[in-house]
C-alpha cells in the first residue's frame, strides 16, 4: 500500500511539472494593414478557414495547417509578456521568413507581423482562436 502511494504522489508531481502541446483550432483568418498615419491596423479583410496551430512540448517549433497547406516555423526567440498575459514568438518559417506571433489565449486570436519583407506596407494577419487544447 505504501508503495501505491509513493507510485500516486510521483505521478501527480511529474504531471504537474510536464508540458503538453498545446493545440489553437481556428476559424477565421483577417489580414489587416498598417495605418502609419493614424498608428493604427485598419483596411482588414477577412474570410471564414479552419486551420490548427501546433506548438510542440518544448516550444522549440509549430505547425499551421490549412486546408490547403502546412507551414513549420522554428522559434529563434519566445517571451512572455506578463502585462498582457500574451506569448510572443519571433520565428523563421520552413522556407526562411521572419515573423513575429503573438498566441492571446485570453482574447482568443493569434496575430503575426511579417518581420521581413520586399512589401511596401505592413500587415498583421489575426487568426481568430475557436478552442485550445
Amino acid at each position: 500500500m505504501k508503495h501505491l502511494f509513493f507510485v500516486i504522489i510521483t505521478l501527480t508531481v511529474f504531471s504537474l511539472h510536464s508540458k503538453a502541446q498545446v493545440s489553437f483550432s481556428c476559424y477565421y483568418r483577417e489580414i489587416c494593414e498598417w495605418n502609419n498615419e493614424e498608428k493604427t491596423f485598419d483596411n482588414c479583410k477577412g474570410y471564414e478557414e479552419s486551420s490548427l496551430f501546433v506548438m510542440n512540448k518544448s516550444e522549440t517549433m509549430f505547425t499551421h495547417t490549412t486546408e490547403d497547406n502546412k507551414s513549420t516555423y522554428y522559434v529563434d526567440k519566445k517571451t512572455y509578456d506578463e502585462k498582457n498575459n500574451v506569448w510572443i514568438y519571433t520565428v523563421t518559417s520552413d522556407v526562411g521568413n521572419k515573423y513575429l506571433f503573438v498566441f492571446d489565449p485570453k482574447n482568443k486570436e493569434i496575430r503575426a507581423l511579417v518581420l521581413d519583407s520586399d512589401m511596401n506596407q505592413v500587415l498583421m494577419i489575426r487568426f481568430y482562436v475557436k478552442m485550445i487544447f
